[in-house]
């Protein structure tokens, strides 16, 4: 029998104890782990960076310096009171701060500092920094802040595009005309001087700021003054000068990235020339005109010249003054003009001016009391008022200076037109009330649409077209067309001979209601090429309609018959119809009929006259409808130049006439009239001539309806 103990028992699943480390066997320290070396180098290197960026890097003023200077290829010296801080960009402050100029520099004979500084602060991105790495010599340098107590700075810019604010090296100089000016998120000046002179646009400039005491809010107030010129060869602003000056209360940040600072009082003077500006208000960021909002006033030679440095195209115009109120959001500026006085116009408007699209855009109404059509002739290359006449070469008098047709493309725009009068400069004729239309400029074409001007019971409409994509030969489409303007109205001659109650007002020497339409397509840089290539046709007639007696004899030189009108007095006779109606190929305009029929006379008008060549080559020929004892009946001519028309008879039939009356005055004085004796035509109608010589040819509807209707009376 087995003993109890001796029975076998079935395995545990409990594990057994772990076994008990060696007595004495140390516990690893963490600097002789895997990796603790480098975590310990790590923190003394991050506690080294932090007792560094707290002391501000003292020891590193001397490297950056010569760093600086083989990599500027200058001189660079910074201030003893250094600190410097690396953390998201490179932020120095220095009691002293100078860039000299470059050696090249100086071998021109520019010895002069790039900058010298007084208590600066300077951020610099890590991208500015490591531009010249990138070989970039093209690329603007920027600079996120620079605040300066007092600084003197001379830029200068070489005829071939090198500028001593470039800090490429030698071998990558620029191309002419590539050396950007430093941009600046924020800028702060509390005083000092800049001197810039560039060779390449022929500018030189002097600016001064200083810090005054005691402004109007108790404390510092900022004032920058300056002047400058553009030097002899540059064409278009050779031997200018401007001057300008800035006053502001409270030290205003030239630049700033914070359109929501609070903004400070500004006042803006500036002149050119005759251009004046002055601006008051206030403002955040001066340079780049943030948050400005304000009064304001310009006036200058002409507005194109004040539009073209802000990119801006507005028409060539006579002086002008403007005043209003003007503020910029972003890039949205916003102008409420109360006043535009152009010549003798006088305008206002409200105008919107968007540089967000990459095409900037004006938008907005132009209003007025008047506007004198003589102000707009320098925008088609007509002399300004009081200005010398011109003398042309080649005698012509149609106005060949070229329009800017660039202009054209810097801009869009949608501007409405609504004036209360259009001043045609005229005293024979009376004024358009009121003018209105539509300014539409994009891409290159400008569209002047919904053009209406009302006139003595009448109104004009139609449309004007300028496409300037062909800068060399820019496309013209005009397309006018004008109703019901009575002429006893419109015309201001009075003719004071006309047999009348002597109570009455005197009557014109033309009456009715005029009609007409023009349609051409030209193509030119100058008014001069535009008209001289016209192609289209115009037509014109007048409705129940009636003319002086008087002109109408003098047309036919009836001596006898005028003088009776002379004597007895003048008398409007009926025009049975009035029609005329021109073709225009190249440039010059063909008369396909001119009638004036009334019960006395027909008076026919033929022959062309050549806008390219500016020659003139009428007729008119009246033929009598009753007797006259003592007539020279005629044709006349119109010939000659525009510059110097001629009008004379034409030389045949007088010369037959008076050399029969010279010889019958040999046999008997008194027979020498007889040649001179005209029995008249009897009721010839002309309104029918008329209607026969248009059978065949495209006629407007109006003209063959005003021939028809005096055809048939």
């Amino acid at each position: 029998m087995t003993d109890a103990t001796d029975t076998p028992q079935p395995p545990s699943s409990v594990p057994p104890a772990a076994a008990p480390l060696p007595a004495g066997r140390p516990r690893h320290p963490l600097w002789r782990r895997p990796g603790g070396i480098a975590l310990l180098l790590l923190a003394l290197l991050v506690l080294a960076f932090a007792a560094c960026e707290m002391a501000g890097w003292p020891f590193l003023r001397q490297p950056i310096e010569r760093t600086l200077e083989k990599r500027l290829q200058r001189e660079v010296v910074i201030g003893e009171d250094f600190r410097l801080s690396l953390l998201g960009g490179i932020r120095l402050r220095s009691d002293r701060f100078v860039i000299g100029a470059p050696s090249w520099a100086i071998e021109r004979g520019h010895p002069e500092e790039l900058v010298r500084a007084d208590q600066v602060v300077l951020a610099l991105p890590y991208a500015t920094v490591l531009m010249p790495l990138r070989q970039e010599p093209g690329a603007a340098l920027h600079i996120k802040a620079l605040e300066v107590q007092r600084m003197q700075a001379a830029l200068w810019r070489g005829a071939d595009g090198r500028a001593n604010w470039q800090f490429a090296p030698p071998e990558q100089a620029p191309k002419p005309g590539a050396a950007p000016v430093p941009t600046f998120d924020r800028l702060v000046v509390g005083g000092g001087e800049v001197r810039y002179q560039d060779e390449v646009v022929g500018l030189q400039m002097q600016a001064r700021a200083r810090t005054d005491e005691g402004s109007q809010g108790g404390g510092k107030g900022l004032v920058i003054e300056g002047d400058g010129a553009y030097r002899e060869g540059v064409k278009r602003f050779a031997g200018a000068k401007f001057h300008f000056g800035i006053q502001s209360e409270g030290l205003l940040p030239l630049v700033t990235p914070n359109e929501n600072a609070p903004p400070v009082p500004l006042t803006l003077d500036a002149s050119a020339g005759k251009a004046k500006l002055a601006f008051k208000g206030q403002a955040v960021d001066i340079l780049r005109l943030q948050g400005i909002s304000g009064e304001f006033s310009v006036s200058g030679p002409s507005l194109a010249a004040v539009g073209a440095p802000m990119g801006v195209t507005l028409p060539t115009t006579p002086e002008f003054e403007m005043k209003g109120r003007l503020s910029k959001d972003g890039d949205l500026y916003k102008a409420d003009v109360a006043r535009l006085a152009v010549g003798s116009s006088r305008l206002a408007g409200e105008f919107s001016y968007d540089r967000r699209p990459e095409v900037p855009l004006l938008t907005g109404e132009l209003r007025g009391e008047s506007l004198t059509l003589a102000d707009l002739g320098p925008a088609f290359g007509a002399r300004e008022p009081g200005a010398a006449k011109p003398k042309r070469a080649d005698g012509q008098v149609l106005p060949a200076r070229e329009f800017n047709i660039p202009s054209l493309k810097a801009m869009n725009a949608d501007v409405k037109v609504n004036l209360r009068k259009l001043e045609l400069g005229t005293g024979l004729l009376g004024d358009l009330t009121p003018l209105q239309g539509r300014i539409a400029l994009r891409d290159g074409v400008l569209h002047i649409t919904e053009l209406l001007a009302r006139a003595s019971g009448g109104e004009v409409r139609g449309s004007i077209g300028l496409d300037g994509r062909p800068a060399q030969q820019p496309l013209w489409d005009i397309d006018l067309r004008w109703a019901g303007i009575d002429l006893e109205r419109w015309i201001k001659a009075r003719n004071n001979r006309a047999a009348a109650d002597t109570a009455a007002a005197a009557p014109g020497y033309v009456g009715g209601v005029l009609g007409g339409q023009a349609k051409f397509r030209g193509a030119g840089r100058s008014t001069a090429a535009m008209l001289g290539s016209l192609d289209g046709t115009a037509a014109v007639w007048i409705r129940r309609g009636k003319i002086s007696h008087l002109i109408v004899e003098a047309l036919g030189i009836d001596v006898a018959q005028a003088l009776g009108v002379l004597i007895k007095g003048d008398e409007s006779l009926p025009m049975h119809c009035a029609v005329a109606q021109f073709k225009a190929q190249d440039g010059r305009l063909n008369t396909e009929v001119g009638v004036i029929d009334t019960p006395d006379t027909l008076v026919l008008i033929s022959g062309d006259l050549s806008l390219a060549d500016e020659r003139l080559g009428l007729t008119l020929a009246a033929r009598p409808k009753d007797f006259s004892p003592l007539s020279l009946r005629s044709p006349v001519r119109v010939e000659g130049s525009f510059r110097d028309p001629q009008v004379k008879l034409e030389g045949k039939a007088l010369g037959l006439k008076l050399l029969a009356a010279a010889a019958l005055a040999a046999v008997n004085p008194l027979a020498a009239v007889v040649p001179l004796i005209d029995p008249g035509e009897g009721e010839e109608n002309g309104c029918r001539q008329a209607l026969e010589g248009l059978r065949g040819k495209p006629a407007t509807r109006a003209v063959r309806e005003s021939a028809r209707e005096g055809a048939q009376r």
